[in-house]
């Protein structure tokens, strides 16, 4: 693993992503873990974002738990990405792929919205995009989970909602 580590942190943008799917395949690593491996790399050379992007990131989040919150399905399926692959893993559900079946989902869950907020824990930028992890406070209870997000036409999209791995084991 250390030899697909170190190959992945070497390679250029392009070839670190054929990396890391090739190594996720090899290992069948689940594809959270795939997405945290790509956001804890910095592939040398690689420019950093602005703190308009991060905010901007920020922006998509909370937009995203306001649609949940008030089952707006038109401002969800703009909070998704049109061209990047897709995923959702809710906690009572497996991984979904695909932007159709992920839209569906959350149809489906909106049709009884949770009273839900976020309280973001950690924004992370690496060159794949940035990973946004939040305490999700539900009547009752709470639940740690990531948003993994992407350029998609100019603009930042979400192409990952599901549990966050525990700090120790990123």
């Amino acid at each position: 693993m250390i030899r697909y580590f170190h190959a992945l942190v070497t390679a250029r943008k392009k070839q670190a992503e054929t990396v890391m799917l090739s190594v996720a395949k090899k290992q069948g690593l689940h594809l959270l873990a795939l997405f945290i491996l790509f956001m804890a790399v910095q592939v040398p050379g690689a420019a950093a974002q602005s703190s308009t992007d991060r905010e901007a990131v920020l922006a998509v989040n909370t937009e995203f738990y306001r649609a949940f919150r008030e089952s707006d399905t038109a401002a969800m399926a703009n909070v998704w990405s049109e061209r990047e692959p897709v995923a959702v893993q809710h906690p009572s559900t497996g991984r979904i792929d695909g932007r159709e079946a992920v839209l569906q989902s959350w149809a489906q869950m909106m049709r009884r919205p949770p009273d839900i907020s976020c309280e973001v824990e950690a924004v992370r930028f690496s060159t794949g995009g940035w990973a946004v992890t939040c305490l999700e406070k539900l009547n009752p209870g709470s639940v740690r989970m990531i948003n993994i997000f992407r350029k998609d036409a100019g603009d930042w999209k979400m192409i990952y909602h599901g549990p966050a791995p525990e700090a120790e084991s990123v």
